[in-house]
């Protein structure tokens, strides 16, 4: 599945993805919620030992209206032992 997300600023861009997209059921179009980048601290800090969190958005726009990210949906473990049962047999 591709997630596709638009900045906020850009409405033409949106209804031009969502108009192209909608019959794709692969594809979903979103608003950016964030408000800003990323958080900047006027003072340098001590590097924090726990691991950031994962599900930030941190790609760039990079001068583009939207940011195309690859969804990998994980297979449960049923899928996972029924394929595995195929193959061996």
């Amino acid at each position: 599945m591709k997630l596709i997300i638009v900045d906020r600023s850009k409405f033409l861009t949106y209804q031009r993805l969502v108009e192209k997209f909608s019959d794709d059921f692969n594809v979903r179009v979103i608003w950016d919620r964030r408000k800003k980048q990323i958080r900047k601290r006027p003072v340098p800090h001590v590097p924090e030992r726990r691991a950031r969190d994962r599900r930030r958005l941190n790609k760039p726009w990079n001068g583009k209206d939207y940011i195309v990210i690859n969804v990998v949906e994980e297979r449960s473990t049923y899928e996972r032992g029924s394929r595995a049962a195929q193959l061996g047999a």
